[in-house]
């Protein structure tokens, strides 16, 4: 006798990609530690074998939603700073990079349970090498050199932007946690991303009175 989880059609290309949406729904949600390989199977209304095929455990499928993340993480960064842009001047350099620093902060607070898994060890991708894209930290390292071009910082060097992505990392966290900061997020990001910035060096005196001014 057919059970109804054998009676489910499922096309074999569709399977994976509806495992990677729930999954990536429950990360949403904050619930990704209650998934498990049975649960994905009974929702979707398939065998557990089919779910095998395509994913040999339940620590794959949360790699997959990770790479899935970073993807949704990279177009919010595309869509305010295209990466094969480029800055004509500080004052644009500038707004650049408060751009992404505050794409960052609300990717956060719009999936706070997705990032903290991309940001966990579920993303760290072995397979990361293999982008087709920008990875995020792209994104920064060219945003630093546009400002150090423009004399904004005075230097951009791997530890500096270390330094930067875990500052507007903890931003991210303290304004998207249940124990947010109660302020107005576009005039926090913004004045964070100045000051992580001014800790980088001095700006000359024409950049100075821009930044200062806004």
């Amino acid at each position: 006798m057919k059970t109804d989880i054998d009676r489910k059609p499922h096309h074999h290309g569709r399977l994976r990609d509806e495992v990677i949406a729930l999954a990536m729904e429950e990360a949403r949600a904050g619930a990704i530690e209650l998934l498990s390989m049975r649960d994905v199977s009974r929702r979707l209304g398939v065998s557990p074998a089919a779910i095998y095929r395509h994913f040999p455990d339940r620590d794959e499928i949360l790699r997959a939603v990770a790479r899935a993340g970073f993807d949704l993480l990279a177009e919010r960064f595309e869509a305010v700073v295209p990466f094969g842009s480029t800055a004509p001047d500080a004052v644009a350099a500038l707004d650049r990079f408060q751009a992404l620093a505050l794409a960052y902060v609300r990717f956060a607070s719009d999936h706070y349970g997705l990032w903290r898994l991309m940001f966990g060890p579920y993303g760290r991708d072995p397979n990361a090498t293999h982008l087709t894209r920008p990875s995020t930290y792209d994104w920064l390292g060219k945003s630093l050199a546009e400002l150090q071009n423009f004399g904004v910082i005075v230097r951009a060097t791997a530890e500096d932007q270390y330094f930067v992505w875990t500052a507007i990392h903890g931003l991210s966290d303290l304004q998207s946690s249940p124990a947010k900061i109660q302020t107005a997020l576009e005039s926090a990001v913004r004045s964070h991303a100045l000051k992580t910035l001014k800790a980088l060096g001095e700006p000359s005196s024409d950049v100075v009175v821009s930044i200062s001014s806004r």
